[in-house]
């Protein structure tokens, strides 16, 4: 289930360390952190203006497609569009909207490993019908169509809106989240540590787990975050909240 927004802003030279940081946080082959399936969007560091909103069974290679990092037909990705904005400015902004590790979909790098499936007789495409893949494709389209309810528009670089599904299910309220991507006000949502950060410190990895858990609450059935913060430390047994508030997590501003 998705609870969770992470950020990161990175210059033209970053893109293979940003690329490590994300595979590292939503790798599909393990049970750590997130899983690797996930909406994501590319924002502009200056304005703060939404750029695209995209959906990714494995995130940390999307990222890379999108960046040149991986050759694909320039038509499939926005390769063409991040090197026209790097002509221009210094730092893009990206932002992930991650899911638990428990939804974790077969991609073409688990598929053997962590699903035990022969790739020589079973294809990735067999499981386009899983509940997780659904679940990400309708949000993709909650969220386009939250942007075009404000804007009367989809983002620039988005050349259709999402799934029907989403469209119909989405509602001004859920252009919260949208905003949410390139801002770095307070939000029960947004993790206070970038990507990167999070990759390389294990003791943030665990702090934003423990309260992703409570996002996730919050929204699906609409609790307060303080009850949903509640109801994450009834299943915690490290004390994580009572860590979150020594250590002020909940007065930091996250810097990108």
């Amino acid at each position: 289930m998705f609870g969770t927004i992470i950020q990161d802003a990175y210059k033209e030279n970053e893109k293979d360390d940003l690329a490590y940081a994300i595979n590292d946080i939503c790798n599909p082959n393990d049970n750590n952190g997130w899983a690797s399936a996930g909406i994501y969007c590319f924002w502009n560091y200056q304005t703060r203006e939404i750029l695209y909103i995209g959906l990714a069974r494995d995130l940390s290679e999307r990222f890379k497609q999108h960046n040149g990092l991986i050759t694909i037909d320039p038509k499939g990705c926005k390769v063409e569009n991040i090197n026209e904005y790097f002509k221009e400015n210094e730092k893009m902004g990206y932002s992930i909207f991650v899911q638990s590790s428990h939804h974790q979909p077969v991609t073409s790098r688990n598929i053997f490993d962590l699903f035990c499936k022969d790739p020589e007789l079973v294809n990735v495409r067999d499981y386009d019908d899983e509940p997780v893949k659904q679940d990400y494709i309708m949000t993709e389209g909650i969220l386009i169509e939250a942007y075009k309810k404000m804007f009367n528009t989809i983002p620039p670089w988005n050349k259709i809106a999402g799934s029907k599904k989403g469209q119909l299910a989405s509602t001004i309220g859920n252009y919260e989240i949208v905003r949410i991507f390139s801002s770095q006000d307070p939000s029960p949502l947004l993790s206070r540590y970038s990507i990167r950060e999070i990759s390389s410190n294990p003791t943030y990895e665990r702090y934003e787990l423990f309260l992703h858990t409570a996002r996730q609450q919050m929204l699906t059935t609409g609790i307060t975050f303080i009850d949903a913060i509640n109801f994450s430390r009834s299943f915690d047994m490290l004390e994580t909240y009572e860590e979150l508030f020594n250590v002020e997590y909940f007065n930091k501003i996250l810097d990108i």
